[in-house]
């Protein structure tokens, strides 16, 4: 078919939110908060796992073929996709008392040209999409008359399979759900809508209370010019988390006051909690010190485990947070000369680098769980769970599973706090840990644009995302984050509204580098070479050398210089 084809509160919104109802009306049942968690933590090993072993590792024929097999129908229009050329208005005023009557009222007569429509969502199976197709997806049909179909897979085949029907203008997702990382690659290939073009065309259907300045990684979804490409619907920063029923025993302090020669805390450093990892690593308990938050497989999990947490932790990046250091990003690459060797301006093979290669395999797998080499961030997360890991680094998504009592050993007996450093090479002023966002786009070959951009606005509105937070400890809006309502909830899940809330912490969260517009095939690369310092292949300095050299290349081969 053709077609025409900084982490920082900005401020804060003063909107009241009001008290949301206890149970959610889906069907004939009411699904709580309680039921709720029960089903995300039974289902939590099952969807999330994909088979799949990347974008590149399969024939393009396969792929072109487990998307295409999912067209139902031949598509025969032509697509336009040049917006209108106007100017929109980002945040209209909001009606001045936004009863969830009000905002129910208002979707349900927006939506009336859409009734009967049926939208088909590409998205990652896991907890904050189990939630909202269990609880806030019934909710907008009831109020809408719009059916959502879902299709909930794992994170590397949504990328895979939105990027082939982007690039065949199939037209099988009305809208897609993933990572902010691809926000770099819809601003190289134009693939998604401009949605502050969108807004203009349709200021009908911009619901009053969107306000996008009270969505503050907004920065992150929008080009260049400041146009939003995504609305990001979750915000999981990656951070340490510990067990405090170890930390805060008071023999295991006083123990390891006698081995290490200092008091046992929640580490600030790499050394501390190498420390720390090799005083709870007890194989004859079942107990050990550390695992990372993406497991140490061969996997796409493992690639960007490196480019979100151990070489920024590291210090191979730029000093800077505005909102992210410059030229050297903390993927280690630099921007500015297109290289990620020492020899062109990169720091892959720098000594941060190797470091944080040497540090990942005494942590990540010497100190882990037998079988880490096998394990992603879902097993990762199961064996924090099962209170088998005393500290490690991983998305805040899996919080509200930790916290759950049904389903984890660890259930009020753990904290969260900002990940360690290396005592040498990180500095003051550098990015710190990784905002993990996630949001909406809504493909140029949408066929349900209208309809699905109402979704996408109904998933993050007031109406839902207070009792959301309370769910699943997450909300990208500020005004809920400051919300006292999340006090009595902070506690539960180790702290983290609490972590966000101070802007000096907060600031030190940075999402993917929207000038990385090659992200799928640089995570292979990423994870293909780690995946051989984990086997035994290469030593970490041979590690370092060998992708810092192969990005090189591709760079050169790709013309960027």
């Amino acid at each position: 078919m053709d077609g025409n084809n900084k982490i920082v509160v900005r401020k804060i919104y003063k909107l009241k939110i009001l008290t949301q109802q206890q149970g959610i009306k889906m069907g004939k049942e009411e699904v709580n908060r309680r039921k709720y968690l029960q089903i995300a933590g039974a289902t939590i090993g099952g969807v999330l796992i994909g088979a799949a072993a990347g974008w590149y590792g399969k024939p393009r024929e396969v792929l072109e073929k487990m998307v295409t097999e999912t067209v139902e129908r031949t598509v025969t229009k032509t697509v336009t996709t040049t917006a209108p050329p106007v100017t929109p208005t980002l945040t209209p005023t909001p009606t001045p008392t936004p009863t969830p009557e009000l905002i129910a009222s208002w979707y349900k007569k927006a939506a009336e040209p859409y009734g009967g429509t049926t939208i088909k969502v590409l998205a990652q199976g896991w907890e904050p999409n189990y939630y909202l197709r269990d609880v806030v997806g019934p909710k907008f049909t009831d109020i809408t008359g719009i059916t959502i179909d879902w299709e909930l897979t794992s994170n590397e085949l949504v990328m895979e399979k939105e990027m082939l029907d982007m690039e065949k203008g199939t037209g099988i997702y009305a809208c897609t759900y993933d990572d902010q990382d691809m926000v770099g690659t819809w601003i190289k290939k134009g693939w998604v809508y401009d949605l502050t073009e969108f807004m203009g065309g349709h200021p009908e259907l911009v619901d009053p209370w969107l306000d996008l300045d009270d969505i503050w990684s907004i920065p992150y979804c929008s080009d260049p010019r400041g146009h939003v490409l995504t609305i990001p619907c979750e915000y999981y920063p990656k951070t340490y988390v510990y067990r405090t029923d170890l930390f805060e025993d008071p023999t295991e302090k006083s123990n390891f006051k006698a081995k290490y020669g200092y008091d046992l805390k929640k580490p600030t450093y790499y050394d501390e909690c190498l420390d720390a990892a090799e005083f709870f690593t007890r194989p004859d308990k079942d107990l050990y010190g550390f695992v990372g938050g993406c497991g140490a497989k061969t996997h796409e999990a493992l690639g960007f485990d490196f480019f979100e947490s151990w070489f920024p932790t590291h210090g191979a990046q730029s000093v800077g947070l505005e909102p992210y250091g410059k030229p050297v990003l903390p993927w280690g690459i630099n921007v500015e000369t297109w290289g990620a060797s020492m020899a062109r301006g990169g720091m892959l093979d720098s000594p941060q680098a190797v470091k944080a290669i040497e540090d990942f395999l005494t942590l990540g797998v010497k100190d882990a769980p037998p079988g880490v080499e096998m394990m992603i961030y879902v097993e990762a997360a199961e064996q924090v769970a099962a209170g088998r890991v005393a500290q490690t680094v991983t998305y805040t998504q899996f919080l509200s599973t930790f916290a759950n009592p049904e389903v984890s050993k660890i259930a009020g007996k753990f904290k969260c706090d900002l990940p360690p450093v290396d005592r040498e090479y990180w500095k003051p002023g550098m990015a710190l840990a990784y905002a993990d966002i996630s949001g909406y786009c809504i493909p140029l070959h949408s066929k349900h644009p209208e309809a699905a951009w109402l979704w996408m606005q109904f998933a993050v509105s007031p109406l839902n995302e207070l009792e959301r937070a309370k769910t699943i400890n997450t909300t990208v809006r500020t005004s809920v984050l400051m919300d006292p309502a999340l006090n009595a909830v902070d506690a539960k899940f180790g702290g983290v509204f609490s972590l966000l809330r101070d802007p000096e912490k907060a600031k030190l969260y940075v999402g993917t580098p929207t000038e990385i517009g090659e992200y799928a095939a640089l995570l292979y690369i990423y994870y293909t070479v780690l995946g051989k310092a984990v086997a035994g292949e290469l030593t970490p300095e041979e590690c370092a050398k060998e992708l810092a050299s192969t990005i090189d290349e591709k760079f050169h081969e790709w013309g960027y210089w």
